[in-house]
């Protein structure tokens, strides 16, 4: 029995102790005059910062009167008390207001896409996102310059015939067409820059070391643009702008020219229909 009597003692100690170490201590979520959740609050009677929260707004202080002597008894002389601000929360200037500030950002990527279509087939190309390049050689159709296909034209683009052996003469305003008029479409959501790049055609065999000139007459939007561009060398490129959502339809039509300084033979090369972002 004495020994439950000592450890009881002891337990009272203990939680005794406990008690005292928690006194003027507010909980995490506890607050009170010159208290931020958590820090320990003077209950003694030192009030050296009360004048730290003057300024503030939600700042409520109880001043108990003694019951007895209402208006007699003063618990403290340092206490404003002309400032009160009575909360009947009756005005709309009295409402009061939480706000926090995010800042918000929205990324949308890009999407571009080229359609590029001949007589025998449409090749697709999509770039989705940054740095996506989508680059391809178009399958099953190509352009050829031959007279058993494209014919002739003249200087005006109008057509003189075609046929394995045409009666025509070369000359100065006479030339091959292509097989094709290429149609293309671009769209995009960004602004971006549409471009056809080529260069003169190489001779091949016994025309080895000769050129053969590219000419490109172009319709955008339905109308024939009144200047043809001559792909002679490297880097001569033909280019639209447009802003994002503003989509692109172009007509291409090509021929290359048929005089007595043409060599004959076979030529060929390359040619690049393509749309970049700006």
């Amino acid at each position: 029995m004495k020994k439950m009597l000592v450890l009881a003692l002891a337990l009272v100690l203990i939680f005794s102790g406990a008690a005292m170490a928690q006194t003027g201590v507010l909980g995490p979520y506890e607050y009170g005059p010159g208290v931020v959740g958590g820090s320990e609050w003077d209950t003694g009677g030192d009030y050296e910062f009360y004048d730290n929260h003057v300024g503030d707004d939600g700042v409520v202080f109880v001043n108990d009167v003694d019951p007895e002597n209402p208006g007699d008894y003063t618990n403290l002389e340092e206490f404003d008390r002309d400032v009160t601000n009575y909360d009947r929360n009756t005005a709309n200037s009295a409402k009061q207001k939480v706000e926090i500030k995010l800042d918000v950002e929205a990324y949308i990527p890009c999407y571009l896409e080229m359609r590029l279509t001949g007589n025998q087939g449409t090749t697709s190309a999509i770039s989705y996102g940054p740095n996506a390049e989508a680059v391809d050689n178009a399958s099953g159709y190509l352009m050829v310059f031959d007279n058993e296909i494209g014919g002739y034209l003249d200087a005006g683009w109008q057509s003189l015939g075609h046929g394995s052996n045409v009666e025509i003469d070369p000359g100065d305003e006479v030339f091959i067409g292509a097989c094709d008029i290429f149609a293309v479409e671009v769209f995009s959501n960004d602004d971006y820059r549409y471009e056809v790049e080529s260069k003169a055609l190489d001779g091949q065999g016994n025309a080895a070391g000769e050129k053969l000139p590219m000419y490109m007459r172009s319709n955008i939007g339905g109308t024939w643009l009144g200047t043809d561009t001559v792909f002679t060398v490297a880097g001569n490129t033909f280019t639209q702008n447009r802003s994002a959502g503003i989509k692109l339809e172009a007509l291409h039509n090509f021929k290359v020219p048929f005089s007595m300084s043409t060599v004959h033979g076979e030529y060929t090369g390359d040619i690049y229909f393509r749309a970049v972002t700006i």
